[in-house]
């Protein structure tokens, strides 16, 4: 194993594109983690490379050297999960998409250092001790069960590792985690979801928290298990239910909520969510965790800044999924009619079309349904605000569309917002007359 350098960017010297580095201080270098690890250490060592041509090189470098190199390294390759879990959002995916969206994987490595969930079905002893040794803290780890029985039925596959055991073998050994159970009914709720909290919750406070997420169906499921969503009355009673066990868990001694619902319960439930300090230092965001409380709350205070500068009138069109539609409805348009009565903010609900009516996230929004929605609105030429979430890092919505592609097809302006729709930057290019 090595890691090969692509380019450098920084001081040639000992180094070359094309090289293989083999070995730093006599360490293997098996990947880009322990290069990372490797060279993070004070002083030098000697590293050895294969040349392009075959042949081996050697020498002792400073670590601070070699970071002047700034060496450009090949993609690391990441595991690709082997289970075939029954709900798995990616198997519901409509083809034409981003590829990436395609893509399975189920790597410690992505865990550690994006805060990819894994389901350490498939992980080995050695990888546990490289956890270990390399204090991979935090880890996102998928359990959805403790249960055996329902655990073959929810990853699709026998089980060859006691996921118990493994948890008790990070937690014994100083690394923290987050954990994730996927909720199905039927499946792995009621007495199952009873003993996988119990089961997980013993290792806290190594175990950090742990959120259950509902299920996400998209209409794209034929030849896939035959699955159901919440409704709304069960989502009220699993949010009671939650509520309960917290209570025991911090009366027995645990200072922090662990079992945290997502949004999406609380919405179906038509429940307010908890205030911003329930959520702590809000680290099950990625699984729609208090993302609702940081948009109010952050809503509220572009409001009140708006209010202090005197810009409350402008008008803009806001677009959203069916759940977003419900949390402004129920949690934010009181306020907005009351503080900023002038504004003309019309609120665009966005029908799935392309995932279907079950999925009413706004981050899983593209272009062309958004432009159905917003043609039908043709007489109300505004400034069309997208949801931040439907855009990936390369400004690009899941049917490979851009903002400025919608803008062009509908005449308008498009502006994406870092958090809000009142946020500093939406409104002023809101008032700048550039939106008819």
């Amino acid at each position: 194993m090595s890691v090969r350098i692509k380019y450098l960017s920084g001081e040639s010297g000992f180094f070359h594109p094309g090289d293989e580095i083999i070995s730093i201080g006599g360490r293997k270098v098996n990947d880009q983690l322990d290069l990372l690890f490797l060279v993070s250490e004070e002083g030098s060592a000697e590293f050895v490379v294969r040349r392009e041509s075959g042949g081996k090189a050697a020498r002792r470098i400073r670590f601070s050297t070699f970071e002047k190199a700034a060496p450009v390294l090949e993609e690391m390759r990441f595991k690709s999960c082997g289970s075939r879990c029954i709900f798995c959002f990616v198997d519901q995916m409509p083809a034409g998409l981003r590829q990436s969206l395609y893509k399975k994987d189920d790597d410690y490595r992505l865990s550690f250092l994006f805060g990819n969930y894994v389901t350490l079905n498939d992980i080995s002893d050695n990888e546990l001790d490289r956890i270990i040794k390399y204090n991979l803290s935090p880890l996102y780890v998928s359990i959805h069960s403790t249960a055996r029985k329902s655990r073959e039925r929810l990853f699709g596959r026998p089980m060859t590792r006691e996921i118990l055991d493994d948890l008790r073998r990070l937690s014994d050994n100083g690394i923290t985690m987050h954990a994730q159970i996927v909720l199905v009914p039927g499946v792995n709720d009621g007495r199952t979801l009873e003993k996988s909290v119990r089961d997980i919750r013993r290792f806290y406070p190594a175990c950090r928290t742990l959120a259950v997420v509902p299920v996400g169906l998209t209409a794209n499921r034929r030849g896939l298990t035959k699955l159901r969503r919440f409704s709304g009355d069960e989502a009220r009673k699993l949010l009671d239910w939650a509520e309960k066990k917290r209570s025991r868990f911090m009366a027995g001694g645990g200072g922090d909520p662990f079992l945290y619902m997502s949004d999406e319960f609380y919405l179906l439930a038509r429940r307010p969510f908890p205030e911003a300090r329930f959520y702590g230092d809000f680290e099950q965001l990625s699984n729609g965790v208090g993302m609702c409380r940081l948009f109010i709350d952050e809503l509220n205070r572009d409001i009140e800044r708006l209010r202090r500068r005197g810009l409350g009138k402008f008008k803009m069109t806001v677009v959203t999924g069916e759940l977003g539609g419900r949390l402004i409805r129920d949690h934010l348009a009181p306020v907005l009619r009351r503080k900023l009565p002038e504004a003309g903010i019309e609120i665009l609900v966005v029908r799935n079309r392309l995932m279907g009516r079950n999925v009413g996230v706004s981050g899983l929004l593209c272009g062309r349904d958004i432009i159905a929605a917003a043609e039908k609105k043709a007489g109300r030429r505004r400034c069309l605000i997208l949801p931040p979430n439907c855009v990936n890092h390369e400004n690009l919505l899941l049917d490979n569309m851009k903002p400025a592609d919608i803008g062009r097809k509908l005449g308008i302006r498009v502006v994406v917002p870092e958090m809000t729709f009142l946020e500093d930057k939406v409104v002023r290019k809101c008032l700048a007359g550039g939106c008819p």
